[in-house]
């Protein structure tokens, strides 16, 4: 009767002969650097530290009604990827994006720190993009681990090629397309978006793309809420950032004065913590219309909501054995060195390290 025969070999050898066969192990793709959004609690619930924000080399999807904020907070992250000596980008799909407003946010619209592209397609914008991504990684101009990010604004209004071009590359009309074109964009984002991915990672960039909401029709139970451009964004993005809004309204003389709004943000998708995380952000407008995010009386009324701060009464706080107004807290936030960080470090004491 035949036995089998015994091992010879060691791990040593398998691991001679693997190397030679198919060479070493990739690099982990662990996540290490992030984009501060400016919000500690918004960076707690994209990657599970107050101190992390938008991760480098991935994709993150953001998506709300109409003005909820999307532009305006991804136009604070593209000022933040300055300040961090990196350079930012906009595909513009839909037109809209004001550069003499983001300007006032702190934007640098210069080349090469900042690039703007009116895509004509869905197809033309995401290959851009890999192209500007490729030329500044290739030139050192900017070191390695300064960030890159790319703003698609937004998945509903851009338009696939082969909506816009029939097969011999003629531009086509209004009235030729059909029921075939609906399903266009989510058949060419599921193959362009794999290739994006790729580059996020290759180039150490990360790739914001902003979305608008639609309601499915005849949604009785459940959430009837759905975005444009198919599956294949919630499968790619690493971040899924879900806003809505609640108006802020102030009694005047003349009535109700809508001043502001509560931005509610649910991370409804994280690879890099637990999902479903939700805060608040409070935006606010000044004289000229302009949205400002108010992120410190945020924090001050997030700390309140916890029971991290005290309160003798609706709309006050006491801190350093003093009462002040909400608005008086959030003012002194701002203008004493270290009292936001430590106040982060108390919603978060497990991170002592923590910076808002």
């Amino acid at each position: 009767m035949a036995t089998s025969p015994k091992n010879s070999g060691t791990a040593e050898d398998l691991m001679k002969l693997l190397d030679a066969a198919i060479g070493e192990n990739d690099g982990n793709s662990r996540v290490t650097q992030f984009i501060d959004t400016g919000f500690a609690p918004l960076n707690e619930a994209l990657s599970g530290r107050p101190d992390g924000g938008l991760p480098f080399g991935r994709m993150v999807e953001m998506f709300g009604e109409s003005s909820s904020g999307k532009t305006a907070l991804a136009t604070e992250w593209m000022v933040q990827a300055q300040k961090m000596g990196g350079v930012a980008g906009f595909i513009d799909w839909e037109r809209s994006f004001d550069v003499g407003l983001a300007e006032g946010f702190g934007l640098n619209s210069a080349r090469p720190y900042w690039l703007y592209n009116k895509a004509e397609t869905w197809e033309s914008g995401n290959a851009w993009a890999g192209k500007a991504c490729r030329a500044i990684r290739a030139s050192k101009a900017i070191p390695d681990s300064a960030p890159i990010l790319f703003v698609f604004d937004s998945i509903a209004s851009a338009i696939p090629m082969s909506m816009l071009y029939d097969a011999k590359g003629v531009r086509r009309e209004i009235d030729t397309f059909t029921m075939n074109d609906t399903s266009a964009l989510s058949r060419v984002t599921s193959t362009t978006l794999k290739v994006m991915a790729q580059y996020c990672e290759e180039y150490n960039a990360t790739f914001l793309y902003l979305n608008q909401i639609r309601l499915k029709i005849g949604v009785v139970f459940g959430d009837p809420r759905t975005t444009p451009g198919g599956k294949a964004m919630e499968y790619y993005a690493t971040n899924r950032i879900s806003l809505g809004r609640e108006k802020i309204m102030l009694q005047s003389k003349g009535g109700k004065e809508f001043v502001g709004q509560n931005i509610k943000i649910e991370v409804t998708k994280s690879k890099l913590t637990k999902p479903f995380k939700k805060t608040e952000l409070r935006m606010s407008f000044d004289e000229d219309g302009v949205a400002r995010f108010d992120r410190d009386y945020s924090l001050v009324e997030l700390m309140l909501e916890q029971k991290l701060l005290d309160s003798p009464s609706n709309g006050y706080v006491t801190w350093d054995g003093k009462r002040l107004s909400k608005r008086s807290m959030a003012d002194l936030i701002g203008a004493e060195t270290g009292l936001r960080e430590k106040l982060v470090a108390m919603m978060f004491p497990e991170n002592d390290d923590a910076t808002a």
